[in-house]
């Protein structure tokens, strides 16, 4: 089960054609792994019957805009900028964690 297809991070990125989606493919593996390590699960996780469960839409907004500063900032360094984390990033994943104490 693909979390982001292709079709879904150009469109996210506002990106026609096909040059980029090998580098498109790898950022969306690291955007995955990024929100599963956030929230301390794999993505999709597993129901209570042990089947695939489906990502909430909020889950695969945080991993597009995760997606999005991967692409927009891939230089691995700043000169003379501020760089913060994405709150609406930490808002949309936040209540997926696990052991919250809920």
């Amino acid at each position: 089960m693909t979390v982001i297809t292709l079709d879904q991070a150009k469109h996210q990125l506002r990106l026609c054609g096909n040059e980029e989606d090998q580098h498109l493919s790898l950022l969306i593996e690291a955007a995955v792994e990024h929100a599963s390590q956030y929230i301390d699960r794999p993505i999709p996780w597993l129901d209570s019957d042990g089947q695939k469960a489906p990502v909430p839409s909020d889950l695969k907004l945080g991993i597009l805009l995760i997606l999005s500063d991967l692409y927009e900032n891939r230089e691995g360094q700043f000169v003379g900028v501020a760089v913060t984390e994405n709150q609406a990033v930490q808002n949309l994943l936040h209540f997926h964690r696990v052991g919250l104490g809920i």
